[in-house]
């Protein structure tokens, strides 16, 4: 998986200037032992601040003791400004409690000041504290208390910062339009102070919201603008940031060439620089478009380096995307030796850190991994985790959303009644004047009149709102319970069909098993023996085609089967897959060849296609009779070309014809030796060559074979 865009923003401005900070801080140090004692408590404060950006514990350190000597010294400004300082330093180390504590004794020492400028500082400040524990409505109060008082002492800088923190909010919120008011808004004041560090900040916030709404080309274009500022600065951190986030956005567009050339731009600017996170961010990048372009050595290359740059580094969180990266890579290779342990080491990070979003994945990837290495029953076993903690994680999403309407909700039934309450008070002190005079009376009747008049008419449009609020939220509700209802209906019938036919199987393979043991301690007639053990193989092959067909039906239902659309090689696709089938071919001595020539090209899923052309083979295989012939051709028209499966067999007839691709039906028969079946190969074949552009169809008469045709883009 690569990096979301918001976390690579995230990661990436964080990433500490460290050279410069750790000069910074030898100098404030000399600086330390020749400040007098009343000196000494700022140069503490601004050694921690300092540090914040290098090293955490350090930082807290010399905060502590900024904060104890302002305490011993009793300066009021000296102990606001450690205040703010440790609480910044505990928020850092994730403290939050703590870092609240220092902020109310800031607060508290402030309004004794009554120093409008700490207040529009410490306010920020309460805004940022807010905004890290997710009290966004708290957030949004201070930042607007810090923005008042701004106004009065004329410090736009700080206005700049404020309305930033509420486009972070609104962004988080999902309100993306009122995020990006926020940030043009905050642009124009930075603009103004030639800030072009916050011009920067500001720009890429306002990118990465762009890309959220799939304006690709304007976020290409606000990308290009900050290029051009950390040029003019000769910033290579924030460009490497950029030249990553734009390789983030061609990958998406599925432009992997240009996604890898700029991926590399950043990964020489990092490692120019010598920023070790960054290196292996665009390392573990680069790897993952190696992976999807196909190249497996390459990829392998990439994601094994950034791994060993994360775990020395011990960052957990991106160790993660390594560790699922790199098991994807070996899954699809059919290296599976080294998948089961990459797999239990992301799975055990990722709870020990609660993220249970990439332990779902992790749980698929297992699934897949003891499918592959032929362990079904632990693949459904690992599959029904894996179901369970998505469904929890569906209800947790369903919770939060109803949360944040309730909430959005109280928020401006909050805001109505203040508005209310606002108009009453100005009528009201109105009233007041006007009983001064007698000879106004009648105009004060008229005007209380009117006010109330204007209140009825609020509370009714105020009514009339929340009514329209809540009938909308009983809509979403009911949208997502019909949602619901059909999942769950989607699933009963899925269960129905797969309930006989997964049993039976089973129960052959678990009665021709103990005839076998029960032959090898009495009659020991091998010739009987050998035939339960044909039975029993022939079940299990039925039994493994079953299982496969289900997996991929149920993530196809589930749209999490992944569309990797390329263009490939028919003929080599044919050959490989004949070589699967020429056994079964030959114990049944049917004729199993294709005519389709070397370089003929088609368009799609090679994984699906593949899937697809199995199901045909193994169909035809099942309904020709001995001696028979099977025939894989390919026929080029215009844009199309036509996969043809052609058997000798027993053809099928009109009627059932219709029933071949529908799920309905559940049309199955038996082949030529009772084979059996499901009835969900076909289905999962319709399904697969819609998803690639085409169209599967069957030509077929009574005892005169049948002619399955899939029809495929070529570009």
């Amino acid at each position: 998986m690569q990096f979301p865009l918001k976390l690579v923003f995230l990661f990436c401005c964080l990433i500490p200037y460290y050279t410069f900070a750790q000069s910074e801080i030898d100098q404030l140090k000399k600086q330390l032992t020749t400040a007098s004692e009343n000196e000494k408590t700022d140069v503490l404060i601004d050694i921690a601040t300092a540090y914040n950006t290098v090293n955490l514990d350090s930082s807290f350190f010399y905060a502590k003791q900024s904060y104890e000597l302002a305490k011993i010294q009793n300066n009021k400004i000296s102990l606001i400004n450690s205040n703010q300082t440790i609480a910044n330093s505990y928020r850092a180390l994730g403290e939050f409690e703590n870092a609240y504590k220092h902020l109310l004794e800031a607060e508290e020492l402030a309004l004794e000041k009554q120093d409008s400028t700490i207040l529009a500082l410490l306010y920020y400040r309460f805004g940022t504290y807010f905004t890290d524990v997710s009290k966004y409505d708290n957030a949004i109060e201070y930042f607007n208390k810090s923005i008042k008082y701004c106004q009065d002492i004329d410090n736009p800088r700080i206005i700049a910062s404020c309305l930033n923190g509420l486009g972070i909010i609104y962004w988080e919120r999902g309100d993306l339009e009122i995020a990006l008011n926020q940030y043009l808004e905050a642009y124009k004041i930075a603009e103004d102070l030639n800030n072009k560090s916050l011009q920067k900040t500001l720009m890429l916030n306002m990118a990465l919201i762009y890309s959220d709404e799939k304006q690709n080309e304007k976020a290409f274009n606000t990308y290009d603008k900050i290029l051009l500022l950390a040029i003019e600065d000769n910033d290579k951190s924030s460009q490497a940031v950029i030249y990553n986030n734009m390789a983030a956005l061609y990958q998406t567009d599925n432009k992997l060439g240009k996604a890898l050339e700029y991926f590399k731009k950043a990964l020489t600017i990092y490692t120019e620089i010598g920023d070790e996170p960054g290196i292996a961010l665009a390392m573990n990048n680069i790897g993952e478009n190696y992976f999807k372009t196909g190249n497996i050595s390459e990829a392998i290359f990439y994601l094994d380096n950034s791994l060993v740059i994360n775990r020395r580094l011990k960052l957990e969180t991106e160790i993660i995307y390594n560790l699922e990266a790199l098991a994807k890579v070996y899954l699809f290779s059919g290296k599976l030796q080294k998948v089961e342990g990459l797999i239990d080491e992301g799975i055990e990070i990722c709870r020990r850190l609660k993220i249970k979003t990439m332990e779902r994945s992790f749980l698929q990837l297992k699934s897949e991994y003891y499918y592959s290495s032929g362990n079904y029953k632990k693949a459904y076993k690992t599959y029904e985790s894996y179901n369970h903690l998505k469904d929890s994680l569906i209800n947790v999403v369903r919770s939060d959303k109803i949360a944040h309407l309730q909430t959005q909700f109280e928020t401006e039934k909050k805001e109505k009644e203040n508005e209310i309450l606002r108009v009453k008070n100005e009528f009201t002190q109105e009233k007041l004047d006007k009983e001064r005079a007698f000879t106004n009376y009648l105009i004060v009747f008229f005007i209380i009149t009117m006010a109330l008049l204007i209140l009825v008419y609020f509370l009714y449009k105020s009514k009339a709102k929340i009514n329209l609020r809540i009938k909308k939220i009983n809509g979403m509700l009911e949208e997502y319970n019909q949602k619901l209802k059909i999942t769950n209906a989607t699933k009963d019938r899925f269960f129905s069909i797969i309930a006989h036919d997964l049993r039976s199987p089973f129960n052959s393979i678990l009665g021709f098993s103990e005839l076998i043991k029960d032959e090898v301690k009495e009659g020991k007639d091998l010739e009987l023996i050998e035939e339960y053990n044909a039975n029993i193989n022939e079940s299990s092959h039925n039994l493994f085609t079953l299982l496969e067909n289900l997996l991929q039906w149920a993530k196809s239902q589930r749209g999490e089967l992944e569309f990797n659309p390329v263009q490939f090689d028919l003929y080599q696709l044919v050959q490989s897959t004949l070589i699967i089938f020429k056994l079964k071919a030959a114990d049944k001595s049917i004729k199993l060849s294709t005519d389709i020539k070397s370089g003929t090209k088609a368009y799609g899923d090679i994984n699906m296609v593949s899937t697809i052309l199995r199901n045909l083979i193994s169909n035809a295989l099942k309904f020709t009779e001995s001696n028979g012939k099977i025939v894989i051709s390919a026929d080029i028209q215009e844009e199309f070309v036509f996969l043809k499966v052609k058997d000798s067999g027993i053809g099928i007839s009109k009627e059932n014809q219709e029933k071949l691709f529908k799920l309905d039906c559940n049309y199955t028969t038996v082949g030529t030796e009772d084979e059996t079946g499901s009835g969900l190969g076909l289905i999962l074949c319709k399904e697969f060559a819609e998803k690639n552009g085409g169209d599967i169809w069957v030509e077929s008469e009574e005892n005169k074979g049948s002619e399955f045709i899939l029809s495929l883009k070529t570009a």
